[in-house]
């Protein structure tokens, strides 16, 4: 099994419980950042976890469908809020039936999607609205986890594949040695923000 991924459900449970509570994740304000603040929509939350961010956009008012594969993440989240602008899926990215929303935003949740990566990118792709924003996290391949065959990595070539037609596309890449839940790692990333072309008149 690989380092992280010898996670099997019962362990990303526990990833969940032991994360409800703390702050949003900062890609969220990189989401944020591409929106006037005045402006509420609908987003996604792509691997909610146990909800932090998704509560940080509930709490800004926006309508947000959580998704995650692990049914107990979904469970904390709905202990943590009533909101009714909340809804929720358990199931894996490439299979979740998504609504077009403003914003898809994915935290560290499609490297894992490992073989079913670039089919779950083009599922969260398609259900960016017209001049609506996609936000995710990619692992680069400098990343520890690379070599893991649970973990997929790319490069900047790949984003551009994976998005193509996106304009603009910002990729913001980060490599550092710093936490994680088991110790310390060396980080490669990409937060990678792009928006769907208006509709043509």
């Amino acid at each position: 099994m690989g380092k992280y991924l010898s996670i099997d459900g019962s362990m990303w449970a526990r990833y969940a419980e032991g994360t409800a509570g703390r702050d949003p994740m900062p890609f969220l304000e990189a989401a944020l950042s591409r929106f006037d603040p005045s402006k509420v929509g609908t987003a996604i939350d792509l691997g909610c976890g146990a909800g932090n961010e998704t509560i940080a956009l509930l709490e800004q008012g926006w309508s947000v469908h959580a998704v995650d594969s692990e049914p107990r993440a979904i469970e904390i989240l709905q202990s943590r809020t009533k909101s009714a602008l909340l809804t929720t899926s358990v199931g894996k990215f490439h299979e979740v039936d998504l609504s077009e929303s403003d914003l898809v935003f994915a935290s560290l949740s499609l490297p894992f999607a490992a073989e079913n990566h670039d089919q779950s990118v083009r599922c969260a792709l398609s259900a960016v609205k017209p001049s609506g924003w996609f936000v995710g996290v990619f692992l680069g391949h400098n990343d520890t986890w690379s070599p893991d065959r649970d973990t997929h990595t790319v490069d900047r070539d790949d984003i551009a594949e994976l998005l193509d037609g996106f304009d603009p596309l910002i990729i913001d890449e980060e490599e550092f040695d710093g936490p994680y839940s088991r110790g310390t790692k060396h980080w490669h990333w990409y937060v990678v923000s792009a928006r769907r072309p208006p509709r043509s008149s």
